[in-house]
């Protein structure tokens, strides 16, 4: 889940918790929750808490962590370009 936070938080920038969970719909809310607690402990997410009631917290990649976007677009280039040969795959070889 981690690369795709990553990708999503690319994509939109400085995002609130909500607004990033519904860009990932197969994921869970504690499952994000875990991935962006590790990716800001790495330091690849940055984290900004505003003081009001609730708290308004927003997410956005790091300095640090713009260094691995580069790396990922090019995974997810080759996993889209190789989609189909994964699928037919996943079908031939299912135990």
């Amino acid at each position: 889940w981690a690369l795709v936070v990553l990708l999503k938080l690319h994509e939109n920038g400085v995002i609130r918790f909500n607004e990033l969970y519904k860009t990932i719909p197969s994921i869970s809310e504690k499952m994000l929750s875990t991935v962006l607690r590790s990716l800001v402990t790495d330091g690849l997410v940055g984290r900004k808490i505003y003081p009001s009631v609730p708290p308004k917290v927003e997410y956005y990649v790091s300095e640090f962590g713009e260094t691995l976007i580069p790396h990922l677009e090019q995974l997810k280039q080759w996993g889209q370009e190789n989609f189909e040969t994964i699928m037919e795959n996943r079908l031939k070889n299912k135990y």
